[in-house]
């Protein structure tokens, strides 16, 4: 239904989203209104409430909105008054109240746009079990977009504090995720354990359950679904530290112990230059069909051919915005998992330990995020690898662990610091490296 009325908005008014009179009208904007209107037993809500109400007024469309959606009710209810009417969803109408003299302006759902209260999920989100044909866009439920492990579940009969009253909540088995039902749409509210920083982007973002899915599902070279390793990388034995909990000594070097000795690295400090960048990948010059012949991509080029054949000839950066900008989520198919983040630049403060090679180690919060031996010298790995992201690294087949610590450091620099430690022997590299590695990975488990 809910689904259905943004359908008819399109076609009848303008294609969603669109702003009118200082106001963007959203499917999420419809479907509230569409709630708030059919929880009442006339389908009828005033528009406004007025300023110094009585007691026993009954609230209007305006306050509804406000407590749903933080936005002035009194600016937004207008023009939603107005798309629904133009729509043929609803109709104008007024309400009369003891408690005021006057009749008020109201907003009437029409017959054939209501429904039962019962019916808690809109048909195009039903999920499996529950009696009826399984509909595409439940799949998002089988994987969770946060952390990419567990599965969602619904949860019944479980508030949320300071999060308005709903029927049901989504719930992820392993992280905790919670998300609510917004209209058709859903609405990540809170997230029990973080491993990554990077999945705090997503808070209190409201999508449809298929951008949900493609967040979740990611894509790797080939276009299979990104999966979490179970296996724990490594054979070596290591002293695993208290989770985020290592110690900075007094001159700002980490104390990590590995392999039953303590081991110092030195911090790194960054200079940051230019402001967060999102989108990088529309900057990308290739054509569309020069893209699809990389290997990495070639699982799109039958689905690109079929729906997106007139933006073959185009550049492959200007398509990819054009589609994000619809949120049409087919753009993040040709993204690695960290290729929408929001990006920065920075350099390394020179000191004397720049031109050696070691090992470097990427720290949030006291605990190790990840590692990478350094065979060149730090500088060049600092400055220009993790230092500055390009159009292509955005992309399947491109360089996600560039862009995954790229994001860390540059959305969390209060929280997040790098740290070298010289060493220079190639196999002694990669077998502290791999260690650490476990450290970390061990680390993540042990939070989850």
């Amino acid at each position: 239904m809910l689904a259905f009325a943004s359908q008819t908005v399109t076609q009848k008014v303008s294609r969603l989203p669109f702003l009118r009179s200082g106001v963007m009208v959203t499917s999420e904007l419809i479907g509230v209104a569409l709630e708030c209107l059919n929880a009442e037993p006339t389908r009828t809500l005033a528009l406004l409430t007025p300023r110094d109400a009585p007691g026993g007024m009954a609230e209007g469309l305006d306050r509804c909105l406000a407590g749903r959606l933080r936005v002035d009710g009194k600016i937004v209810v207008p023009v939603i008054a107005d798309v629904l009417v133009s729509a043929g969803i609803a109709e104008p109408a007024k309400v009369t109240e003891r408690s005021f003299p006057h009749s008020r302006k109201a907003l009437r759902l029409l017959p054939s746009w209501t429904w039962h209260i019962a019916s808690t999920l809109p048909h195009e989100v039903k999920l499996a079990g529950s009696g009826t044909a399984p509909d595409p866009s439940a799949s998002w439920l089988n994987l969770c977009p946060v952390c990419r492990t567990g599965r969602l579940n619904r949860v019944t009969g479980k508030q949320l504090f300071g999060v308005p009253h709903t029927d049901f909540i989504i719930e992820c088995t392993h992280c905790g995720a919670k998300f609510i039902p917004v209209g058709p749409a859903f609405r990540l509210v809170s997230i029990a354990s973080i491993r990554d920083p990077l999945w705090k982007r997503y808070l209190d973002q409201t999508y449809p359950p298929e951008t949900w899915a493609a967040l979740a599902r990611g894509t790797s070279p080939g276009g299979n679904p990104v999966s979490r390793p179970r296996s724990r990388p490594g054979s070596a034995q290591s002293s695993l530290p208290p989770s985020g909990n290592l110690v900075v000594m007094k001159d700002g070097s980490l104390a990590v112990p590995v392999d039953k000795k303590t081991v110092y690295f030195r911090t790194v400090p960054l200079t940051f230059s230019g402001g967060m960048r999102m989108g990088i990948y529309s900057r990308v010059q290739k054509t569309v069909r020069e893209l699809l012949e990389d290997p990495a991509l070639a699982h799109l080029r039958d689905p690109v051919s079929v729906k997106y054949s007139n933006y073959l000839p185009q550049k492959a950066g200007l398509f990819l915005s054009h589609l994000a900008e619809r949120h049409d989520p087919f753009y993040r198919e040709f993204l690695n998992p960290y290729g929408d983040e929001k990006y920065g630049s920075f350099r390394a403060v020179e000191s004397g330990d720049l031109d050696k090679d070691g090992i470097l180690l990427v720290v949030v919060n006291r605990g190790i995020y990840a590692a990478r031996a350094s065979p060149g010298s730090f500088r060049a790995m600092i400055n220009e690898y993790f230092g500055r992201i390009l159009p292509e690294h955005c992309l399947v087949g491109g360089d996600e662990f560039r862009c995954r610590i790229n994001a860390v450091l540059c959305n969390n620099r209060q929280d997040a610091g790098l740290y070298i430690y010289p060493l220079g022997s190639g196999e002694e590299q990669a077998r502290v490296t791999l260690l650490l590695e476990k450290m970390s990975y061990e680390r993540s488990e042990k939070n989850l």
